[in-house]
Order: C-alpha cells, then structure tokens, then sequence
C-alpha cells in the first residue's frame, strides 16, 4: 500500500497509505488474556510492545478486567474520519513500534488485527472468508474474556460492566475527561474490586487460564455463538477454495481508469484493491450482460477476436467486476 516513488502526489491520493503510519490508524480493543500473554511474553522483539500495554494500564482509560478497550476520543475521530485509514499519523496505534514500523504486539493481536488485510489474493470472495473468520475469533475473545472475568471474581460491578457495557453510540457527547484521556477515580475502583491495583495479576492470570484450552474446552466455554461462527468460516473457506465459474455474469459496481495506454485500473469490491486488465479485456466486459457465460465469452471472441480463458473470467469474479446474474 506505499506509493512508488516514481509517483507524483496526486497520482498517489486516495490509492496509497502514508509510509509513517501504513495501516496501523487504529487503537485495537485487547482482551483480558491477551494483555496477560503481552505482559508475560519476556522474549526482546515483544520489548517495546510490553511497555506500551504497561502505558495504556498505567493511563487507565478504558482499563477493565474485560481488557484494554478503545479510548472514547478516538472511537469519535475514527468514526467520522473520512480518509483517515492508513493515511493520519496523529491517529497511529499506541503499540505501533516506529523504530522498526512493526507491529509491537504482533505475536499476540486481537481478532481485527489478525485478520485484516490491504489486499486479497482472491479479491471479494477473500475478503469475505477472512471477515467471517474475524466473527468467530471476536465471539471466541468475547466468551473467553467473560471466563476468564467469572473465574476470577473482580466482583459484582465488574460483571456488570462486562454484561451490560456503556452504549457509545447512545451520544457522541464526549466530556473533558474523555478528551484528555483521563479515567475517573472513581469508578475505576469500583469497576476493578477487589483487584484494583493489582491489574496485572488479574490479566496475567486471565492469560494462564485460557492457555491450556483446547477447541474442545473453548467450544464448550463459548456455546452456540462459536459453533455457528466456525461453520460460516467453513462455508467461505469452500467458497475460497471453489473455482466454479457462475452460469450466467453482468457488469458489477466499478469504477474504470485509464492505466497507460494499453491497461486500465478496474476498482469494485473496496478501493484498496483495485485490479489492472489490458484494455482489450476491459473492451469486452459489456458481453457480459446476463446471458449465459459461455455465449458471452462466445461473443467476445467472435467480435473481437479475444479469447477469454475461463481462469481469467473467475478472476474478474473473485474481483466483483462481472457479478452473478440472479432472477429471470
């Protein structure tokens, strides 16, 4: 996602992430056990990411025996930034290490973390596979991180934070305190019982206790949630695999720009990820309007001479540039 820089500025706009920041413009919400694998991950390469965890716990803001959750400031500025992704340094990820440009934490990432890419290899249908296998990793952190937060006992109030959490959506009013990232006193001792100054044991041992687990016993922790979850994963990684071709295509959503002479730059399922054709090929795209594929791609060749190989035409699929013709 970093320009050549054989490119001008304004070739660069709205296609490329600032090299300072890349895609690391977002605070990830750290579940209970993973901060604990954070804290107790002694190895030099976690150094620097260990010591931004300490930072965050120290500061407080949205410190809960749930975890590290998103300070209220920057789910307002990330909601309603515009081009904000990859591109604003100012709201760069605390454990972005800008020393090396990694990822502090990365050995131990949430479930976004893991799971988000700039690209796919396989376009849309990728895309999709991966976002259903970031639903079932959130839903597995969210029964964990209430296992690990019943078999500890913080107390009564922190189990209802957990059960009952702040709706942000409720208001986009922010007080000073949320703006200064200031925790209140308190309710943060309230919310942490009979742990409070002692977070890091809480969290350490909340990461022991899901150390051991098998799928079996995460199955058996999480319930339905999980299994529907992992059986959606199942689906989309069949889909992944799949090199059928629909019966019938039509032009998808795109958006189509000249890529030198003979190329264009063919943008449908996210702006990221754009696709460049010859523009022969991008020429014949309009056979594709419904009829059968095979007398589509019959067509093509009759009037223009090209021969559209069936993997290309799964490509353009995968891309969400031809689409599937539903209905009559």
């Amino acid at each position: 996602m970093l320009a050549p820089p054989s490119l001008s500025a304004t070739e660069q706009d709205g296609v490329y992430f600032d090299s300072r920041s890349k895609c690391c413009t977002f605070v990830p919400a750290l579940p209970n056990f993973l901060v604990g694998r954070i804290l107790l991950d002694s190895t030099p390469e976690s150094a620097a990411g260990r010591a931004s965890v300490q930072a965050r716990i120290a500061a407080g803001v949205g410190v809960t025996p749930a975890g590290l959750d998103q300070p209220a400031a920057f789910v307002l500025l990330y909601r309603n930034a515009a081009d904000a992704f990859g591109r604003s340094v100012s709201m760069r990820c605390p454990h972005y290490a800008s020393e090396t440009g990694t990822c502090g934490i990365w050995r131990h990432r949430q479930s976004v973390c893991t799971t988000w890419f700039c690209k796919h290899v396989r376009g849309a249908v990728g895309q999709r596979f991966w976002a259903s296998l970031r639903h079932l990793l959130e839903a597995v952190e969210r029964s964990l991180v209430a296992h690990c937060v019943l078999t500890l006992d913080p107390g009564t109030e922190a189990i209802q934070q957990l059960i009952v959490p702040p709706d942000r959506r409720a208001s986009s009013l922010l007080s000073a305190a949320d703006l200064d990232g200031v925790s209140d006193p308190a309710r943060y001792r309230a919310a942490w019982g009979r742990y409070v100054n002692r977070e890091r044991e809480f969290y350490e041992a909340s990461a022991r206790l899901v150390e051991g687990l098998t799928w079996n016993d995460v199955i058996r922790v999480a319930g339905a949630e999980v299994e529907l979850a992992a059986a959606l994963v199942q689906e989309t990684f069949a889909a992944l695999r799949s090199t059928s071709v629909p019966d019938r295509l039509r032009m998808g959503a795109v958006e189509m720009q000249p890529a030198g002479s003979d190329h264009m730059r063919l943008t449908a399922y996210r702006p990221w990820d754009p696709l460049v054709i010859p523009k022969a090929l991008g020429d014949s795209l309009h056979f594709f309007d419904g009829r059968p594929t095979r007398a589509a791609l019959a067509a093509a060749a009759a009037d223009t001479g090209l021969e559209i190989d069936r993997a290309v035409v799964r490509r353009l699929v995968d891309f969400e540039v031809l689409v599937a013709k539903t209905g009559g």
